[in-house]
């Protein structure tokens, strides 16, 4: 089939790590044998435009474009191109929430003429689950949740997610389809010797809880526990959680390592016995998804859809965020998967977010949306 990407969060070469869970979705959509076109669209200027207006993202045409609402000649513009590539496709496929409001007028527009497509929809945004969590303004806009319905078939990277937009959606239209997670490699056996490695992947901002990691990192010390943590990721709070760490005395006991390419997240993860994250709030969690393909258990707090796959077989979950909660669970963790092969950790969750089995399931979702068309 030829399937039109709507997306208006999308890689491009200024930045790679935009959305990167988009351009694995068209991947795995390629990788069934279906023909992708993806309009990348910039809605408002609160981040830059790409300078390629049109090209190619790893081999899948991509046109960019802008569509600001305080410049309505954009809107139009970006309304005709969406209306010209509908013509075009067999389906439509939006990804991310933004993405429906920019794609209602032109769809309605062809199904008003009977050109309708068969739409799918997928959602990664937890501010579909806790508009709360995103801003007092989203909050009060977040009745705006009911354009779920315009879509045929909705998909969310978890079951807290599609369990939320079913309230939104047509009846019997909401579905997991999970992010793709790959192995990169081999599966490194760990080693749990001493000091314990911890591995944090995330932004060093409020949500992912940097300061409360450092914190378990003190308190292991002080309870006998040698433990180091390894922090990949850039944030606000860079300077806050320096301090901390001299405040502490942990300048060995935490590297706060910044920004790196995707090929050292998993050195880091593979140098890492444990993956060790207090956030505050996510979604599918795409870092502890690939901790855990990497043969890494993961200590987190039990905020999200991701215990759809981490459980106490592969995890530890908490409820507080104590130093004291976190730090106990990161020693349970450490005993009871010490003498866990890491490929027995690994291997289910490489199976079941492969590409291709990612890629099954949308084809299942793109059956269900053109019988309902």
């Amino acid at each position: 089939m030829k399937i039109l990407v709507i997306a208006t969060w999308y890689p491009h070469e200024e930045n790679p790590a935009e959305a990167p869970f988009n351009a694995e979705h068209v991947e795995a959509i390629r990788g069934q044998g279906h023909q992708v076109r993806v309009v990348h669209v910039r809605l408002g200027t609160a981040l830059p435009m790409p300078r390629a207006a049109n090209g190619e993202w790893e081999g899948v045409p991509v046109r960019r474009l802008l569509a600001d609402p305080r410049r309505p000649a954009t809107l139009l513009a970006c309304e005709r191109l969406l209306a010209r590539e509908m013509a075009w496709a067999d389906l439509v496929h939006t990804m991310a929430f933004s993405s429906i409001l920019l794609a209602v007028p032109a769809w309605s527009a062809r199904t008003s003429v009977g050109r309708g497509s068969p739409w799918v929809h997928t959602e990664h945004w937890n501010g579909v689950v806790n508009p709360a969590s995103v801003s007092p303004l989203w909050e009060k806009l977040s009745g705006l949740r009911r354009l779920l319905r315009f879509p045929h078939v909705v998909t969310g990277v978890t079951t807290q997610l599609s369990r939320e937009m079913q309230r939104f959606a047509r009846p019997h239209a909401a579905r997991v389809v999970p992010c793709v997670v790959k192995g990169r490699g081999p599966v490194a056996p760990s080693v749990f010797g001493s000091p314990l490695w911890l591995v944090a992947v995330g932004g060093l901002i409020a949500r992912k809880r940097p300061l409360a990691a450092i914190e378990t990192i003190a308190w292991l010390r002080d309870h006998g526990t040698d433990a180091h943590l390894t922090w990949v990721g850039e944030g606000p709070l860079r300077a806050e959680c320096e301090a901390l760490v001299s405040k502490l005395g942990l300048a060995d006991r935490v590297t706060l390592a910044g920004s790196v390419r995707p090929a050292e997240v998993a050195e880091h993860l593979s140098a890492a016995d444990l993956f060790f994250l207090p956030t505050a709030q996510e979604n599918f969690f795409t870092s502890a998804a690939e901790a855990l393909a990497a043969g890494r258990p993961v200590v987190a707090t039990q905020v999200g859809g991701f215990s759809d796959y981490a459980d106490a077989s592969n995890s530890r979950l908490v409820e507080d965020v104590t130093p004291a909660v976190l730090g106990r669970a990161v020693m349970e963790a450490a005993d009871a998967f010490r003498t866990v092969p890491a490929e027995e950790i690994a291997a289910p969750i490489r199976a079941r977010f492969a590409p291709g089995a990612v890629g099954a399931l949308f084809d299942e979702a793109y059956a269900a949306a053109i019988a309902r068309a």
